[in-house]
C-alpha cells in the first residue's frame, strides 16, 4: 500500500507573510525586544513547517489560521521569557510606525514629549493590554476582525478593550500627576 504524504490546503508560507505585520506586533508588546521579535518570527515559522507534518496538529480552515498564528506567537513569547528566565524591560514601540512629517521645532518638540508620555504610559501597562491597544490603534481593526485573529468572541475583544483603555487612561492619569508634582519641586 502505498502512502501518500499529508497535504494542507493551507500555504503556510504566505499565511505567515500575510499575517506578518501584526504578529510583529503581538510579540513586540509581549517581549518588548524589537530584536527578539525576528527570532520569534522564526521559531513561529519553524513551529508550522514541523507540525504541518501531522494532519491533526494544523487546521484546514483558513478562517482558523489567524487564531492558529496567534496562539503559537503567545505560546513563543512564553518560551522567550521563560528562557530567558527575566523580567523585560519594554523599549519604546515608536519603531512600529514611520515617523511624523517636518514639525516646527516648537511643534516638534512638544510633539516628541507627548509621544513619550504615551509611550511611557503603554509601556506600563500589561502585555495582553498594550498588544489589544496596537493591535485596535495601529492596524484599526474591528472587533470582529480581533476576534476572528486572535480566537475569541467581539463580546470578549470588548471587554478586553474597555479593560486596556482603562487601564490606560489610569497610566496616563498617573504619569500626569506625577510629573506635576515633580514640576512642583
Amino acid at each position: 500500500m502505498d502512502q501518500t504524504p499529508y497535504e494542507n490546503p493551507i500555504d503556510w508560507d504566505h499565511a505567515v507573510e500575510a499575517h506578518r505585520r501584526w504578529l510583529r506586533k503581538v510579540l513586540r508588546c509581549r517581549v518588548g525586544d524589537a530584536h527578539a521579535v525576528d527570532d520569534l518570527m522564526q521559531e513561529i515559522a519553524l513551529t508550522i513547517a514541523r507540525q504541518s507534518k501531522d494532519p491533526g496538529t494544523v487546521p484546514h480552515d483558513p478562517a482558523k489560521v489567524a487564531p492558529f498564528l496567534y496562539r503559537i506567537a503567545v505560546r513563543r513569547a512564553a518560551d522567550f521569557h521563560r528562557n530567558a528566565n527575566r523580567k523585560t524591560n519594554p523599549q519604546p514601540i515608536a519603531d512600529l510606525e514611520p515617523g511624523a512629517r517636518e514639525l516646527e521645532p516648537l511643534q516638534w518638540m512638544l510633539k516628541t514629549e507627548q509621544d513619550m508620555q504615551l509611550w511611557s504610559a503603554i509601556e506600563s501597562l500589561d502585555p495582553e493590554s498594550r498588544e489589544i491597544l496596537m493591535l485596535k490603534y495601529t492596524e484599526n481593526w474591528s472587533y470582529q476582525q480581533l476576534a476572528d485573529h486572535l480566537g475569541v468572541t467581539p463580546k470578549a475583544i470588548e471587554r478586553r478593550l474597555s479593560r486596556a483603555r482603562t487601564n490606560m487612561r489610569k497610566s496616563l492619569t498617573s504619569l500626569i500627576n506625577r510629573e506635576n508634582r515633580h514640576a512642583r519641586t
